[in-house]
């Protein structure tokens, strides 16, 4: 009988889907869709994603018979309470109760915390990641501890949000007369097909409106660099400044006492902005002279697909 890993990781941009097969340890069926953190949109709207996606996963299971789910691992943003953990269960159990879906040990948890014990390989180790938020967390090998991820109304400084912040409010201080030029302005008006910074006002505003779409113009940020924008510059290293304050956090939290460890860094702030990674870098092995700081190579559901062998090879 063949026996399957189902694996879906929930961030606030993308919802990305593998189903492996476990004992190969092959990917058979991937797929992705829209951002399914329930604190964004909703209990409804990430129900009926999770629900979509199972159904596509079923489909797939169909062609083959005697078909089983082993271990499936949901690991979805918006996990930050004992109250969100029982939300997202509830949303997870109600999305699997629409399907004929079988599954032997389901495993739900915080997307971070799962993608730290994937790449760390369940060993001592940090993760930050800065993608359209930011959080970090770390494990010494007995416990696990947070820092940041607090979400884009009072928090995820250094995040592709914040960065996308940053961006809008130097195009608004220039358009004023309160700060200096930017090239980043000719970048998001040409983005957005609009002309004026009243545009640019009405489009924050506008009912389709997402955190996503603002934290795209984060993205403009890097290349704006490259062409020696001071104001591009100045938001990358404020961006960097943050994050080694958040890298600083969690490694005080688990008592780190300047031995040999692995931090690993994640999500588009640091991996297509060069210069926030090379100062975060600096500043985080200037202060701590042990610390090896690696820029993972692979999207996170490749690191979660590993968590979840590893709790199939336990059974």
């Amino acid at each position: 009988m063949k026996q399957w890993l189902l694996i879906i990781d929930g961030g606030a941009t993308k919802t990305a889907c593998a189903v492996v097969h476990a004992e190969s340890g092959n990917v058979e069926y991937s797929t992705s869709t829209k951002g399914s953190n329930y604190q964004a949109i909703g209990v409804e709207s990430a129900t009926a994603i999770l629900q979509k996606l199972l159904a596509n996963v079923e489909t797939f299971l169909q062609k083959h018979s005697h078909s089983q789910i082993a271990v499936a691992t949901f690991a979805l943003a918006g996990i930050d309470s004992p109250k969100d953990h029982s939300a997202v269960v509830a949303i997870v159990q109600n999305a699997i109760q629409t399907t004929e879906l079988q599954i032997d040990t389901l495993i739900i948890e915080n997307d971070a915390e799962a993608t730290l014990l994937g790449v760390t390989a369940g060993q001592a180790g940090a993760l930050l990641i800065a993608g359209t938020g930011a959080i970090a967390y770390a494990y010494n090998g007995q416990r696990i501890v947070r820092a940041g991820g607090w979400g884009h109304r009072a928090g995820d400084e250094g995040s592709g949000y914040w960065l996308g912040q940053e961006v809008v409010r130097a195009i608004f201080k220039m358009e004023d007369g309160r700060g200096r030029p930017t090239i980043l302005k000719e970048a998001v008006y040409q983005s957005l097909g609009i002309q004026d910074v009243t545009e640019l006002a009405e489009w924050l505003f506008h009912p389709s409106y997402t955190n996503a779409q603002l934290a795209k113009m984060g993205s403009f940020v890097a290349k704006a660099v490259e062409q020696e924008d001071p104001c591009a510059i100045e938001i990358s290293q404020q961006a960097a400044y943050e994050l080694v304050l958040l890298a600083r956090a969690v490694l005080k939290k688990i008592n780190y006492q300047n031995e040999p460890f692995s931090f690993y860094c994640n999500g588009g702030a640091m991996k297509h902005n060069p210069l926030i990674l090379k100062i975060f870098t600096e500043q985080i092995t200037s202060m701590y002279p042990q610390v090896n700081i690696t820029l993972c190579q692979h999207q996170p559901i490749t690191y979660l697909i590993e968590r979840t062998k590893r709790a199939y090879d336990c059974l």
